[in-house]
């Protein structure tokens, strides 16, 4: 599925990204990712008692602030990309502030 951007003023120095896994009623299901703007992408996970498993949440559909990102062969942002979230968060951050 599509990977998208979206925007969590909690945590603004960092790009949040996840990926959809599915539509449903009130927005999405998705996995969250971890990474940053120069470094690589991989699914995020958390505990459950011993093991990890990714990190599943749902959102709305209002959360998305860029959709149909694509990482490169290294699982990384593109400097298109980055550039442009860089702008969005920065503007979100200058209207909620």
């Amino acid at each position: 599925m599509d990977i998208v951007a979206i925007c969590r003023p909690k945590y603004k120095d960092r790009p949040q990204i996840a990926k959809i896994i599915q539509k449903n009623r009130s927005g999405y299901s998705i996995h969250w990712m971890t990474g940053s703007y120069s470094g690589p992408w991989a699914v995020a996970k958390k505990r459950d008692g011993r093991k990890k498993v990714p990190w599943v949440d749902n959102i709305k559909e209002s959360d998305i602030i860029y959709k149909k990102i694509s990482l490169t062969s290294g699982q990384k942002l593109t400097n298109k990309v980055a550039q442009t979230l860089r702008a969005l968060y920065a503007s979100r951050d200058g209207t909620k502030s």
